[in-house]
């Protein structure tokens, strides 16, 4: 599965992308899990905005090996 970061997450993760392997269905939730555990629970809080091919994506939304997965930092404006 190819997954894209953007903006700070990008940068702080030093890495634009990474492709993992997911031998079954997972959610949204469950592969931001995988990723907290993997790089740090603060690149991956609640708040993180996920998108399933080009598609904002639910916590619940299932995903598949052979999506595309993109995450972003929350945004703040002001």
């Amino acid at each position: 599965m190819k997954i894209l970061y953007f903006a700070s997450l990008k940068e702080n993760l030093k890495i634009p992308s990474e492709e993992i392997e997911i031998n079954t269905q997972i959610s949204v939730k469950q592969l931001r899990e995988i990723l907290a555990n993997k790089h740090g629970q603060h690149y991956f809080p609640e708040n993180i905005l996920c998108a399933v091919n080009q598609a904002i994506a639910a916590d619940a939304l299932v995903i598949q090996q052979t999506d595309e997965v993109a995450f972003y930092p929350p945004v703040t404006g002001g």
